[in-house]
């Protein structure tokens, strides 16, 4: 009998982090295989990321300190900025 696949937990930082890698290499497929993990996985990842915005991937805390609100509002902020940068490539590619 074949052995069941452990399923893999990663955290939301590490989730974070993987959306942004691909956006900002502009390659989903070599980032998904650099980390081990499925594309349709980061594929999922990368859409909650744009439909919930970076809070999709961060921890619910009660009491953020002040530092850990300003790390929270820079993170959205690098998440727009990278989709942001992504689609204005993409219409680049397109209008060349």
């Amino acid at each position: 009998m074949a052995q069941a696949k452990k399923q893999r937990k990663f955290s939301p930082e590490f989730k974070l982090n993987v959306v942004l890698e691909s956006y900002a290499s502009g390659n989903a497929r070599a980032t998904a295989d650099r980390h081990s993990i499925h594309i349709t996985q980061l594929n999922n990842w990368r859409k909650k990321l744009l439909t919930d915005g970076t809070k999709a991937f961060l921890a619910k805390r009660q009491g953020m300190s002040m530092d850990q609100k300003k790390l929270e509002e820079y993170e959205k902020v690098i998440g727009r900025l990278t989709i942001q940068n992504e689609l204005l490539k993409k219409t680049q590619e397109l209008l060349s």
